[in-house]
């Protein structure tokens, strides 16, 4: 009676090569994320530091600005731009709240993952081996937005290794990274409709140990467009309402 009670294997379906085809337009929003050990119990190494930088985050994500983004429209960050999002595409890919949707574009030799939060990117080179892999990875000074990742195959789950993540990206993430942090990446389909992903991040400069995050994503019927700024006109908009006040300021100045 127990043969007939198992739950068979998930096949996926494969590309041309016979590797599980990941491609389609996947979405973390409502997702239950494990965090190993649970997420406020981080190993931080320096709790005081980390707890100063999560605040900054925080008030952030609740709307308010950084204090250093206060001093006019000129410190206004990219994200507030609608120039770069902060930390959607590069991992860990843990939800931002909204615009949740995923698209990846798989061939052979590229695995391309588009995030529809301001339309991030992330590049991923596909290799022969974990050591071939490995040994692409460019110098520090070559550092890209999201990271220099780089992937290979472990059986039916695609693996991302990514370092060198540029540290005015980290700085909007809610987990603080040193520029020596590695972050590895797993993504496996399980179902039709889900996509098991799981990430270790290694940072012996920030934390005791490593610490991992597992979720699955689902599928989601399209990418939608993210029209940043009521259509792109609200930086206009904020520039010349400053300019306004400039010029007042100005004005009354040589009354």
């Amino acid at each position: 009676m127990a043969a007939f009670a198992q739950t068979p294997a998930y096949s996926p379906p494969r590309t041309a090569d016979g590797r599980p085809d990941l491609g389609g337009v996947w979405s973390n929003s409502e997702v239950d994320a494990k965090f190993d050990p649970p997420e406020d119990q981080l190993p931080f190494r320096d709790r005081a530091s980390a707890m100063v930088w999560r605040e900054k985050y925080g008030t952030y994500m609740k709307g308010l600005p950084f204090p250093e983004f206060t001093a006019g429209v000129d410190t206004l960050p990219n994200r507030d731009r609608c120039l770069m999002a902060a930390n959607a595409a590069a991992p860990p890919m843990t939800s931002q709240g909204y615009n949740d949707a995923y698209q990846i574009v798989q061939t052979p030799k590229v695995v391309v993952i588009s995030v529809e939060m301001m339309d991030e990117t992330r590049i991923v080179p596909v290799f022969a081996s974990a050591d071939e892999a490995r040994a692409a990875h460019g110098p520090r000074v070559l550092e890209r937005w999201t990271g220099d990742s780089v992937g290979w195959w472990d059986g039916d789950t695609l693996v991302v290794e990514t370092v060198h993540l540029n540290v005015r990206q980290a700085r909007q993430s809610p987990y603080p990274t040193s520029d020596d942090a590695t972050w590895i990446e797993t993504f496996t389909r399980v179902g039709a409709d889900a996509l098991k992903y799981h990430v270790e991040v290694v940072d012996p400069a920030i934390y005791t140990r490593t610490w991992t995050v597992d979720y699955s994503f689902h599928s989601t019927p399209r990418l939608w467009e993210y029209a940043c700024h009521e259509g792109n006109y609200g930086m206009a908009n904020i520039l010349s309402g400053v300019r306004k006040v400039e010029r007042d300021a100005k004005v009354g100045a040589r009354r």
